[in-house]
């Protein structure tokens, strides 16, 4: 349909699929309401470099009746999800009846074995349920291999993890990964149109009130990262003096 990754792109979508008669749900209860021929979609957002847009989009689910999940990463160089204004953002978005789950990167434990990746999961899962007094219940890898995709769920235990093969087939699953829609736009996929359940994971940084290219957002997103890493320093060191640009 070439809704364009804007934020009205996003609202059509989302009225488009509730006029389509979906329902939003969570992802422990797929199983249930695909054996019930329910018509649902799982909406999920892997947030991989900025929280301000996820707030966005955020309200926008909300002002329209619906929830989502939201993947977290807690080791990345990109954010800090406990810091005060990450916090501030979270809370928001948590308050608002959304879901909170663990964005986990394998690669940052190299040569970890099967039962320390489950490990490092757990703590990393836990570290977020304590903070923001949540239940954390599901895992989405952060750029996943071609093996745990389609995996059971042995390797996040008892979590469930959203590449396992419910969630990958049966719900049939759409993705924006950099900036354009893997394997066709939702709205003109089979299995929207058969009423089918689906999975689509949205990543709030490609979604803005204007469209861009995906690589001039990444631009736009590194130069704001540098204005406030600059304010932050400058409000925590009297000796900090701003450089001619």
């Amino acid at each position: 349909m070439g809704l364009g990754f804007t934020h009205a792109g996003y609202r059509i979508l989302l009225s488009r699929l509730l006029a389509a008669g979906y329902t939003p749900a969570a992802f422990g209860e797929g199983e249930g309401l695909l054996a019930r021929g329910a018509r649902f979609v799982l909406l999920r957002h892997d947030i991989d470099f900025d929280l301000t847009p996820a707030l966005a989009m955020a309200r926008i689910e909300a002002e329209m009746g619906l929830f989502s999940t939201w993947f977290v990463l807690v080791r990345t160089e990109h954010y800090n999800p406990f810091s005060a204004e990450s916090s501030r953002i979270l809370g928001e978005i948590l308050g608002m009846g959304h879901r909170l789950g663990l964005h986990f990167d394998c690669a940052a434990y190299p040569d970890a074995t099967a039962d320390q990746l489950n490990a490092a999961c757990g703590k990393e899962a836990a570290l977020l349920e304590d903070w923001f007094g949540v239940d954390v219940p599901v895992v989405s890898f952060h750029r996943p291999t071609p093996a745990l995709v389609g995996s059971d769920g042995a390797l996040t235990a008892p979590r469930l993890h959203t590449y396992m093969p419910l969630f990958c087939g049966p719900i049939h699953y759409r993705a924006d990964s950099r900036g354009l829609w893997r394997y066709g736009e939702p709205l003109d996929s089979p299995a929207f149109l058969a009423g089918k359940p689906l999975h689509l994971l949205v990543h709030p940084i490609w979604w803005r009130e204007n469209e861009t290219t995906p690589v001039q957002t990444l631009y736009d997103f590194i130069d704001c990262r540098n204005r406030q890493l600059e304010a932050s320093v400058a409000s925590n060191s009297t000796v900090y003096q701003p450089r001619n640009r």
